[in-house]
Order: C-alpha cells, then sequence, then structure tokens
C-alpha cells in the first residue's frame, strides 16, 4: 500500500510538470541520425481494449509502435489528439501502430463505461490499452501525462516524448523509423488547435484533501468567503465535504472562488448521485460574456451561465481571446457537485 501510495504522489507531481514545463525542456530536441536504443518496449498487460482486439507482440510484430499514455480528464493529453490522430490515418498504411495507453489519474477513470465513452466524445478512433491498475504506466517507468513513446520494427524504444509540443519533432521520428521518403507527404501540419503557450498562467490547481492545495480538510466543512480571490488563489464558500480525490457540495449555493490569470479555463467535475446536476458560473459577478464562455457553458432560462455535469469529465468553463485576470465563481445548485482539479491555459 505505501509503495501505491508513493507511485500515486510521483504520479501527481508529474502531472504538474507536464503541465507547467515547457515540454523541450523535459524531453529534448530530436536528432533523428543519432536516435537512442532505450531498450525493449514492454509487452502489453493491459486489462482490456477499446477499439482493437488484445494486441500482444505477434501483432506489433514489425510495426512501428507509438505507446502514447493518457487520461481522459487531462487537458494536456486532449491538446494533442488532432496530431495522434493526424499521424495514425496517415501513417498507418506504412506501418505505424498506435497504442493510446489509458493510465487513470483519478477514480472515476478507472471504470471502463467511462473511458469508452471519453474516446467516443474526443474522437479516439486508434487502440486503446485499458491500465487501471497502473501496470504498464509502471513497466515504463512511466512520469507523465501526456508521454510518448516510440518503438521501432524491432521493438526498441528509439524516442521518449514528455507533455505537449515538439510535434514536428515526433512526426520527424515517425517518418525515420517508418522508412517514409522525404518527398512523401506529412500529416496535417495546419491543425488548428488550443495549445499550450509560454504564457505564465494559474498552475493545475487540486481541490480535494490529498493534495492540500484549497485548504480543505476531510470531512464536512462550512467555509465563509469575504472579499475577492485573485491568481492563483482558490478559495471555497458554503458547505462542502473534503476527501482525498476531490470536495462535494454539502448543500446548495456552496461555492469555488477562483482568482484566474488564463486565457482558458477547465474544471474536473462529476455529480455524487450520476444524475445530471447544474452549477452556475460567473465572471466578476456576471454572467459569462460570450466571447469568453467555454465550449460547456450555456444560457439557462433564468439568463444564467451555467454547466450542467452529466458525466464525470473535464468540463471548460471559459475560453476568452486572450490572456485575462477575473475572479470566477462556480456555485451548486443542489448538494452533490464534485470538484476535483482546476487547469489553465
Amino acid at each position: 500500500m505505501l509503495a501505491g501510495v508513493v507511485v500515486a504522489i510521483l504520479a501527481v507531481v508529474s502531472v504538474a510538470v507536464a503541465a507547467s514545463s515547457d515540454p523541450t525542456s523535459i524531453s529534448g530536441h530530436a536528432d533523428t541520425a543519432h536516435l537512442p536504443h532505450d531498450g525493449p518496449a514492454p509487452r502489453l498487460t493491459a486489462d482490456g481494449w477499446i477499439n482493437s482486439p488484445p494486441l500482444g507482440p505477434s501483432a506489433l510484430k514489425g510495426k512501428v509502435v507509438l505507446y502514447d499514455f493518457w487520461t481522459y480528464s487531462c487537458i494536456n493529453c486532449v491538446r494533442t489528439f488532432p496530431y495522434v490522430r493526424a499521424w495514425y490515418d496517415r501513417y498507418r498504411s506504412d506501418g505505424l501502430v498506435v497504442v493510446g495507453i489509458h493510465s487513470p489519474e483519478f477514480d472515476f477513470e478507472r471504470v471502463r463505461a467511462n473511458v469508452v465513452g471519453a474516446t467516443k466524445r474526443l474522437d479516439v478512433t486508434w487502440p486503446v490499452a485499458l491500465d487501471p491498475d497502473m501496470t504498464i504506466w509502471d513497466a515504463f517507468r512511466n512520469q507523465y501525462w501526456p508521454a510518448d513513446y516510440i518503438a521501432d520494427r524491432q521493438g526498441q524504444i528509439r524516442y521518449t516524448h514528455f507533455g505537449e509540443g515538439d510535434y514536428a519533432d515526433t512526426e520527424n521520428v515517425l517518418r525515420t523509423l517508418l522508412g517514409v521518403p522525404a518527398s512523401s507527404p506529412r500529416s496535417n501540419q495546419h491543425l488548428k488547435t488550443e495549445s499550450a503557450s509560454g504564457a505564465q498562467v494559474n498552475p493545475e490547481t487540486y481541490l480535494g484533501a490529498a493534495r492540500g492545495q484549497v485548504g480543505t480538510a476531510p470531512g464536512l466543512h462550512t467555509y465563509r468567503h469575504s472579499g475577492t480571490e485573485t491568481a492563483p488563489d482558490v478559495a471555497l464558500d458554503g458547505a462542502w465535504t473534503g476527501s482525498d480525490e476531490k470536495i462535494s457540495s454539502a448543500a446548495a449555493g456552496a461555492s469555488i472562488i477562483a482568482g484566474v490569470h488564463a486565457q482558458s479555463v477547465n474544471l474536473v467535475l462529476a455529480t455524487a448521485t450520476g444524475q445530471p446536476l447544474d452549477a452556475i458560473v460567473t465572471l466578476d459577478g456576471k454572467p459569462v460574456p460570450e466571447a469568453d464562455r467555454g465550449a460547456s457553458i450555456h444560457i439557462d432560462g433564468n439568463g444564467r451561465t451555467v454547466v450542467t455535469v452529466t458525466a464525470p469529465d473535464m468540463y471548460r468553463l471559459v475560453l476568452a481571446p486572450a490572456v485575462e485576470d477575473h475572479e470566477l465563481v462556480v456555485t451548486a445548485t443542489q448538494p452533490g457537485l464534485e470538484a476535483y482539479s482546476f487547469t489553465f491555459g
């Protein structure tokens, strides 16, 4: 159990590093003429598969394999998917196999049905190996979401990349290992996607008691908030029940108040009953302006900007034209709203 706790702690640290660091400072530039030999790729001991029958050594023999570690509530992972999809579509006829390895951060991401739903919503069409107990994660000695490992046709790991970015480098490695001629067309290099930038924005912020970032202790507590929060501070108001991974509203009107310096704000949410639940979202005490609304925000019959939580997932609350400073408030309309972590871009 102690070992498991240590792994979990390391995993949490890894997310923070991957989300807040320049990926090139972790992975480095890829010199395709001198790719390292980092040993054989571990065998995939998956707990199940999505989009594919089990892929054992015989199925991967002679293929170039991209092992992509992700978890579905991770915004950094989601932002890489257009590139992974473009590589899969462009190079699978040349011998590329993409294996998405879903290693969960939160307990709800261990549930197969939740992952199946997420792959459909996120248009993940390539094979996905389910890794609920982090078995494959440990075999690769991985520490980051997202992380890519590329094995050559002999099954040897030749390239590793952590975090977002360096997409041209990764594609160059794939083309080299596949033996694709330089004159052959590349994948779509003009994808218009949300991506990490060099701007300093709020760090990822966990709301559960295990991280202690918001001061939430386990059990039921009533918080009294006054004043205004500025980035990167997050506070609570009203009745909340704390647990290791999340906080749960214990009454209508319980609020999360976040000082924001960012362009985008995402919040991992769920409901205690599994039934849909509305939360009211405001910016600077007013409904979220249309120009700043994330994809998960809609207007209700009372003119309020609302997010309807229908399943455990990452919800997009704000997507502004540029990095802006605001006070964001998320207010539960009833007990049972579960909040896990904020990510910013």
